[in-house]
């Protein structure tokens, strides 16, 4: 390994555990009190199951009726555009646009909501079980 690679590699490292530190230290803040909050409250941006973001995408596959891991795949790179092989790179893909495009006090938690009435604009069906609204969650300042 050259120096070089290991300059870069402790430099992702420190990165990292500067990101989870962060997370850590701030946790869930609040979301505004509204009838189509999901999860009652904040959703971990990261993981798998309740009160995650991707539990909510799996659970609302589910609901939509996609049975297996293919049928899951094919919908969902049809909606974001892609073309993944796995659910892993697509869950990679989704969570890092949730991080990336969402999570602004980067504490690792966002409001989600579900979508209502919005089946006639969108031309999908299946809207308002495989997609979500989004917002950051309110960290109060100490």
């Amino acid at each position: 390994m050259s120096v070089r690679s290991i300059v870069w590699a402790t430099g992702v490292a420190v990165i990292l555990a500067a990101v989870a530190g962060r997370v850590d230290a701030l946790g869930p803040g609040k979301c505004p009190s509204d009838a189509k909050l999901l999860n009652g409250g904040p959703t971990q941006v990261y993981g798998d199951g309740p009160g995650t973001w991707w539990g909510l995408v799996i659970g609302g596959l589910d609901a939509a009726g996609f049975a297996t891991d293919t049928e899951k795949i094919d919908y969902l790179n049809g909606l974001f555009g892609t073309s993944y092989g796995s659910l892993d790179e697509l869950k990679t893909y989704n969570l890092g646009l949730v991080a990336s495009g969402w999570d602004i006090n980067q504490n690792g938690y966002v409001c989600a909501f579900e979508l209502r009435g919005t089946r006639a604009y969108s031309g999908d069906p299946l809207i308002d079980v495989t997609s979500f609204g989004i917002s950051d969650d309110k960290v109060s300042k100490k």
